[in-house]
C-alpha cells in the first residue's frame, strides 16, 4: 500500500487549483478565439466565393442578353433586308409599268371626227391602228398631228392608203417613247 502525504497548506492548495482554473480558463479562451477567428475566416472566404459566383452569373446574364439583343438585331436586319428587297422589287416592276391609258388619251386628242378605228395593237413598242376615214383628208391631217407629237415616232401611213379619196380603209404604224407610257 502507498501512502501519499500532502505536505502543502491549504492556502498553497487553493492557489495551484485556482492557478489550474485559470490555466484551463485562458486556454478554453484561446481555443475559443482560435475558433472564432477560424470561423470568421471560413465566413469571409464564403463572402469572397459567392461575390465571385455572383459575378460570374451576372456576366453570363449580361451575355445572354446582349447575345438576345444581338439576335434580335440581327432577325430585325434580316426583316429590313427582306421589306427592302420586296420595297426594290415592286418599285421596278412598277418601273416597268407600261400605263397603255395614257397611249389612249393621247390618241383620243389626235384622233378627229370622221376616222373609225376598228384594230389597235401593239408588238414592244410599235403600235398598229387600222379603221376607215370618211376622207383622205381626214387621214393625212391625223398623220401629220401623230408626227408632231412628241412621244410618237416613225410614224408611217403607206402610200396604198391614200388611193380612194372617201371612205378610206387604212393601216397606220408609229413607235412610241418609253417614257411616255410608263411612270414618272
Amino acid at each position: 500500500m502507498e501512502i501519499k502525504l500532502n505536505l502543502i497548506p491549504q492556502y498553497r492548495k487553493d492557489e495551484i487549483a485556482q492557478s489550474t482554473r485559470l490555466r484551463t480558463i485562458l486556454r478554453w479562451a484561446i481555443e475559443l478565439f482560435f475558433i472564432i477567428i477560424i470561423f470568421f475566416v471560413i465566413l469571409l472566404s464564403l463572402k469572397y466565393i459567392l461575390i465571385f459566383s455572383i459575378d460570374i452569373q451576372t456576366s453570363e446574364l449580361e451575355s445572354k442578353q446582349k447575345k438576345e439583343r444581338y439576335e434580335k438585331v440581327i432577325n430585325l436586319d434580316d426583316n429590313f433586308k427582306t421589306a427592302n428587297a420586296l420595297v426594290s422589287f415592286n418599285e421596278s416592276i412598277q418601273g416597268d409599268q407600261l400605263y397603255w391609258s395614257r397611249l389612249f388619251e393621247k390618241l383620243s386628242e389626235i384622233i378627229p371626227d370622221g376616222i373609225s378605228v376598228i384594230k389597235l395593237a401593239s408588238k414592244n413598242n410599235m403600235i398598229l391602228i387600222a379603221g376607215t376615214a370618211d376622207t383622205r383628208d381626214i387621214l393625212v391631217d391625223m398623220r401629220e398631228k401623230l408626227s408632231q407629237e412628241q412621244c410618237f415616232y416613225n410614224v408611217n401611213l403607206p402610200l396604198s392608203n391614200l388611193v380612194s379619196k372617201d371612205n378610206v380603209a387604212f393601216q397606220i404604224e408609229f413607235d412610241i417613247k418609253n417614257e411616255c407610257i410608263k411612270n414618272k
